[in-house]
This record gives C-alpha cells, structure tokens and sequence, in this order.
C-alpha cells in the first residue's frame, strides 16, 4: 500500500501518515509506504491517486484544502475531489490560533477589528501562500467582521510565523502547534481559538464562534481518500482500521503533542461533511477572489 503526502518528510501530514501506515501495515498484513509529494497545491499528489487502481492500495492524506476548497481557488485543476476521490475516513481536527505581534494595540477580537475599521488598509496578516488554509479561514473571518486587512503570502507557515514574531507582518491565523512556543514565550498574543484548546497556553483564549463567527468550529481537519470507483468493503475495512489506530494510545498522545485532536467517522459521515463544507465555503471563496500564488 502507498500513502501519498501533499508535504515533505516533517510536514503535519507526514507526522501522522507515518505512525497510520504503521499500524495500517501490522493490521492489513503488508507493507505501506509514505509517498512523500508536495507542491501545486497538492495537485501533484491528488492525480496519483485519482490514476491509481481502484483497490484501495494507494491513498491520500487530505485536508480542507485538497477537497473543498481548491476547486474554487485553482482555475485549472487537474482533479475534481467530488468525482475523482473518495472519502475514506477523517483522522483529525487541528486547532487553530489567531495570534498578533504584541505590538498590535488589541487584547480580544473586537479591539482587532475595530483597530482595523479605524485605519482600513494598515493592518495586514501573514499566511503560508495564497489558497492556504490560513489564508482562506482568515478571508472568511476578515469578511465577517467587515474589516480591510492586506493579506501578505509566504512561502511556508514557519515563514509567516518568522514575520509575525519580527513584526514585519501583524496578524497570522494558524495551528497551534505553530505557534504555541512563541505564544509561551510572549513573543505573540492569542486572541481566540478554533474549536476550545485545553492547553496552557490557550486555555484562556475564547473561541472565534463565541466572538460571533461562523464556520470555525473545526476548521482545520486531515483525512484519508481512495480513488473514486474503490470497493465500499474495501473502503470500510480501511475506515475501521483507521479507527482502531485512532484509539491507540500511543497514536492519540503522538497527535495531542503536534496539537492535533483524533477524530474518526463513517466514510457516509466524512463524504457528507465534505460535501456540506462545499456547499458553504465554495460561494465564499469565489465571493472573495481568492486565486493561487
């Protein structure tokens, strides 16, 4: 079997890809590679898998990104995630942080973004490139608060984080893993959270729903897909082994650490939220503009 990665050796997809075929491999009784493929807004990863044999031998670790929202920020994609793909199981929910340099003169949300209506245009926030989960969560919660906030790309998140923390950059809205040793040492300021974060350093912090925006209640989540046209036995045992792996402890603590939480439903269940996650987002993206670096 072969796990396709849309990230490099290190990368969140691969922290958790590796353990998962590992188990995978004990419980299947063969082998799994993690296939390691990053770039083109994981469109080089997504058609290895939408070529692939539909037997369930090769899939795909995924993200909000690769199956709700690149349809809308890619003019010319080479997949269609709604015909080419299919949903295995989810595997995990990543919280995240909307962080400030401590410079910015704002302690909550609101003092945010009333600071931004003041003086429109002079604030401006830092994402890991353009269609990337910061980015697009932060249009979305930009949009909301009707503010105007210059979006500055990187390349990388730890670039961004590096701007925010000098302060070329202001704003970044990002996983708190990211950015939890910064936040610990002060060297950034949590304004909220998405969904509640029970650690230290956000355990004070309130939710973006509760300040009164939609949509963030897990806002980040990881997955698994096969190719479209795979045998739904063959898709269900691979779910019921992805839970199984889920409830290994090892397993659960190594996600905790990385700032992840397990997360586990039907093929049914994670197809519908896909597909409902579409429905809301795809509008508000073509709404917005947004488009690739």
């Amino acid at each position: 079997m072969t796990i396709v990665v849309n990230g490099g050796a290190g990368s969140l997809p691969d922290i958790f890809a590796r353990p998962l075929g590992d188990r995978l491999s004990a419980a299947l009784g063969q082998p799994v590679v993690i296939d390691n493929r990053p770039g083109a807004g994981g469109m080089v990863a997504m058609q290895q898998v939408k070529n692939a044999a539909k037997d369930g031998h090769t899939l795909a670790v995924v993200t909000n990104a690769h199956m709700v929202w690149n349809p809308y920020v890619f003019p010319k994609l080479t997949y269609d995630p709604a015909t080419d793909l299919m949903a295995v199981s989810p595997i995990s929910v990543i919280p995240m942080a909307l962080v400030v340099n401590p410079k910015v003169p704002a302690q909550t949300t609101a003092e945010l973004f009333a600071l931004a209506k003041k003086a429109p245009g002079t604030l401006n926030y830092a994402s890991s490139g353009n269609g990337s989960p910061p980015h697009v969560l932060f249009e979305m919660l930009r949009e909301q608060a009707g503010a105007d906030i210059v979006h500055v790309p990187f390349k990388t998140g730890t670039d961004a984080l590096t701007s925010v923390v000098a302060g070329d950059t202001q704003i970044y809205l990002a996983g708190t893993s990211l950015v939890e040793p910064m936040a610990k040492e002060g060297r950034l300021r949590v304004l909220a959270v998405s969904p509640k974060v029970t650690a230290p350093t956000f355990a004070s912090a309130p939710t973006l729903q509760s300040q009164g925006f939609d949509g963030y209640e897990s806002a980040v989540w990881l997955g698994l897909v096969a190719t479209a046209g795979t045998p739904p036995a063959v898709v269900q045992r691979l779910n019921d082994e992805v839970g199984k792996a889920l409830k290994d402890p090892a397993m659960r603590q190594a996600m905790l650490a990385h700032g992840a939480l397990p997360y586990h439903a039907s093929p049914a269940a994670f197809a519908q939220r896909i597909a409902a996650e579409r429905a809301t987002w795809g509008p508000a993206i073509r709404r917005l503009g947004i488009q690739p670096n």
